[in-house]
């Protein structure tokens, strides 16, 4: 299995931050999922009363107020937002993807869920793992397999999204993804339909079979250690900076990631000193094809700490590889 079965009664409490606020996972199934997503609502902004005081109501802004959730029982403000923001609630956003996964004939009391959700409740990703018919052997004897994400917050700060991508599952959390294959982007303009949730699912199994094909030539697309040096230099440093195009280089050329600890001055991404870590999952000794460069970079996207820029790393992979092949 992708995840464990039993579900998980207290969150995991993650290192990664979601702007800036702490990040909690929970785990389980899809039909199971439901308790841990807290409620919403929008009440008028403005300021409670005070002896001495006149006090007004902001008339442009609405204040959104997360209600009581478990053992925590008070009424907590989470942002502000305009009066013709439409608040899309993370359990909508729920609903909306049990109906596209039934819809496309996946059993959600079988299917792995997990969410990523900010302290407050005001941001969350939804992670839904397809079953095990749905993954495939790229070549390597490491099996890869599909995910539907669903990013949403009730406080205007992330754009609803719905996005496919791929995962390996040899790493330790099964969470590196490959490459985005479809996705909806949209405002809080309106109510939020399976529809739309559909689309990217079932575009992304249309596309499903292009993807293996892809996924194939890269591992035949040979890298020249000449061109994988002046490519981590250059188009890597300048997408994501000297720190992360050195532990791409490192990864690539030993299977382990890397902390600096030389001076910056007149080195470069693969001349400066490190020190060895942490072997990363799933990636050889020395990565000598396409498709294992793209794990490197997958990895680096999935160790951000931050989950915007997760999402947002990830997303550049398929660019930086086709600058590689240049």
């Amino acid at each position: 299995m992708m995840i464990q079965n039993e579900l998980i009664n207290r969150p995991e409490t993650l290192k990664d931050k979601w702007l800036n606020s702490p990040v909690m996972r929970f785990r389980g199934k899809l039909s199971e999922i439901q308790q841990f997503i807290p409620e919403f609502e929008r009440r008028e902004f403005t300021l409670p009363p005070a002896a001495g005081e006149t006090r007004g109501t902001n008339l442009r802004l609405d204040t959104i107020v997360r209600r009581p959730f478990g053992d925590d029982k008070t009424f907590v403000p989470v942002g502000t937002v305009s009066k013709d923001y439409a608040l899309v609630s993370h359990g909508a956003v729920l609903e909306s993807t049990r109906k596209a996964i039934a819809e496309a004939g996946v059993a959600t009391k079988d299917t792995d869920a997990a969410i990523e959700i900010t302290e407050y409740g005001e941001r969350m990703r939804l992670s839904v793992w397809l079953p095990d018919k749905y993954a495939f052997d790229p070549g390597d004897g490491e099996k890869m397999g599909m995910r539907l994400e669903c990013l949403n917050s009730v406080d205007g700060s992330t754009r609803f999204r719905a996005l496919m991508g791929w995962f390996r599952f040899v790493c330790s959390n099964g969470l590196v993804v490959g490459v985005t294959q479809s996705d909806v982007n949209r405002r809080h303009t309106g109510d939020l339909s399976s529809e739309q949730v559909g689309y990217v699912l079932a575009s992304g199994l249309a596309q499903a079979e292009k993807e293996k094909q892809n996924f194939r030539n890269w591992r035949e697309r040979a890298v020249n250690p000449v061109r994988l040096t002046a490519w981590v230099e250059k188009e890597v440093r300048e997408a994501w900076g000297f720190k992360a195009a050195t532990r791409v280089y490192r990864i690539a050329r030993s299977g382990y990631d890397v902390r600096i600890v030389g001076q910056y001055k007149k080195r470069t991404p693969a001349t400066i000193e490190t020190v060895t870590t942490d072997r990363v999952p799933g990636s050889p000794t020395y990565s000598t094809n396409l498709f294992e460069i793209s794990q490197v970079l997958a990895w680096l996207a999935k160790e951000r700490r931050d989950v915007q820029e997760q999402v947002e790393w990830r997303e550049q992979i398929p660019a930086l590889l086709e600058n590689m092949k240049n």
